[in-house]
């Protein structure tokens, strides 16, 4: 059992070292936004791949057969994190430029804001965490890349490492804990960096995680399933 599970960690370890687009979704999240919108984000990332390694384990044969004979899902797939990178550039904040302060202008903000205080929306509520976890989900499951993984990951468990069916879910179970902890890292460490960094920066980072979402869609059109 002990092997099995240090398997599984390992497993769970070079899994969460992949860079993918949730990678990037986590970092921009948890700087822009904080980390609890990131983690909630992720808990979606891991019922998606919980999804897809059942989906893997059960039916991996029909589901390979269906990625050959349909070249259109990889089109769709391109096309909607080109999409989503085309909006993370253009709904990034932009710094402001900076300007003289006055002081009458900002007594009038200090008592509308006294006055208003009791009227400010709460930042966080169940309605969003729900929205960020069918996020995680949605990111994941259009990616194709991430169910052949887990098409991979069940071949290796049975034919490399002479895991029984019995001794599965132990495995996949530490090896999934292992990512969302690994990730739950990652997310403090990017929540870190926040009071470091100025708007210009936030800024660019958006920029370039857009690009990243551009990159990896173009890549889906020129590459097999």
């Amino acid at each position: 059992m002990g092997t099995l599970l240090l398997n599984g960690i390992l497993s769970g370890v070079i899994l969460s070292f992949l860079i993918g687009p949730v990678f990037f979704v986590l970092l921009e999240a948890s700087i822009k936004k904080g980390p609890i919108n990131a983690i909630f984000i992720d808990i979606g990332v891991l019922i998606s791949d919980i999804l897809y390694l059942l989906l893997a384990y059960f039916f991996a044969q029909e589901v390979l057969e269906k990625l050959h004979d349909n070249e259109y899902v990889k089109y769709i797939a391109g096309a909607i994190f080109i999409g989503m990178g085309v909006v993370a550039i253009l709904k990034r904040d932009k710094p402001q430029k900076k300007k003289e302060i006055n002081v009458d202008e900002v007594l009038d903000e200090v008592d509308g804001v006294k006055d208003g205080v009791a009227n400010l929306p709460k930042k966080f509520n169940g309605k969003i965490a729900i929205g960020l976890i069918l996020k995680g989900i949605g990111l994941n499951a259009i990616n194709p890349g991430v169910l052949l993984y887990w098409i991979a990951a069940c071949t290796a468990a049975t034919e490399q490492l002479q895991i029984t069916e019995g001794q599965m879910f132990y495995y996949f179970t530490t090896t999934l804990s292992t990512m969302f902890g690994m990730d739950m890292l990652k997310i403090y460490f990017a929540g870190k960096l926040k009071s470091k960094l100025n708007e210009k920066t936030i800024s660019y980072i958006s920029l370039v995680i857009g690009g990243i979402f551009i990159f990896f869609g173009i890549l889906f059109f020129f590459r097999d399933i």
